[in-house]
């Protein structure tokens, strides 16, 4: 009798648990479907859908930094450093008109396991414009002659667009380019801009990243370090989009096939005459071909 009555209180306790959860989650998800949004729709709003490849995004915030206002800025008045990277040569060939293989304009890359970019010619170092017009002068010393508001251009590995973060993988002991640049941009007069694609989107804190991956425990094989970029404005194919049209701008998927491995699709939304706008700069930049071919 003892076994059978505890049964039965197991068996409410159960249920009545079951209960508290179902109606615990069915609250959870009413609270949250009740968050108030920042997100703005019009009544006459015309939305329509772009999907964009690696390259073609890349190509993409190239071509919105030339339209960035403090690029503008620097370019009648000023200096802009490149630093080496593939988002930072499409960006050299829409401002300069660099003309190099592509390969030749980064230093760290990711590649499939057993193999490796071969290129023709010299590499090319880091880019200096000053006043608009690409000047041959050393890196370290451009750096040097860094004034206020001078705009220097590295790119990242990590994102997390929601934290406003943004790090880069490197290989070198001594920091890198990122180590250089550091006391002009994070501390110093110099404004740092980070063109990245959302492909390179992660999760969680960047600072614990960094934190682990710090280079000071034993590795097995070749471990990179992550360094978190400071006080770094950070450009990705959102920020791009909005300046060559008023519109807002949401991802609705990831990745793909066929060549869309990788890529990312957008939604703009806005009036009829903004999202043209953007789906005109969208025509002339698909079909961008891959950064390297045939590789």
């Amino acid at each position: 009798m003892k076994q059978f009555i505890s049964f039965i209180a197991s068996v409410i306790i159960s249920t009545s648990c079951k209960m508290d959860n179902k109606e615990t989650y069915k609250d959870f998800m009413e609270n949250e479907q009740n968050i108030p949004s920042e997100i703005k729709r019009n009544r006459d709003d015309t939305v329509s859908c772009i999907s964009l490849t690696v390259a073609e995004s890349k190509r993409l915030i190239a071509r919105g930094i030339t339209k960035h206002p403090l690029v503008q800025r620097k370019l009648a008045s000023g200096m802009i450093i490149i630093t080496r990277g593939s988002t930072n040569t499409y960006i050299a060939e829409e401002l300069t008109g660099l003309n190099a293989p592509h390969g030749n304009f980064v230093t760290g890359r990711i590649t499939p396991s057993g193999k490796e970019i071969t290129t023709e010619g010299e590499r090319v170092p880091e880019i200096v414009i000053i006043d608009g017009k690409r000047v041959d002068m050393p890196f370290r010393e451009a750096l040097a002659a860094l004034k206020k508001d001078d705009i220097v251009f590295k790119g990242g590995n990590l994102l997390n667009y929601e934290k406003k973060q943004v790090a880069v993988t490197i290989g070198s002991a001594d920091g890198g380019t990122v180590g250089r640049i550091q006391p002009y941009t994070a501390e110093g007069p110099a404004h740092l801009i980070v063109p990245i694609g959302l492909e390179k989107e992660v999760y969680g804190n960047l600072y614990d990243y960094e934190k682990i991956l710090s280079g000071d425990m034993k590795g097995k094989g070749f471990v990179p370090r992550v360094i978190v970029h400071k006080n770094a404005e950070i450009f990705t194919e959102i920020e791009a989009i909005k300046i060559f049209g008023d519109v807002h701008v949401i991802p609705y998927a990831s990745g793909g096939i066929a060549g869309s491995e990788g890529a990312k699709s957008f939604a703009v939304y806005g009036s009829p005459a903004e999202v043209e706008k953007v789906l005109h700069l969208i025509s002339e930049i698909q079909g961008e071909p891959p950064f390297i071919e045939g590789l």
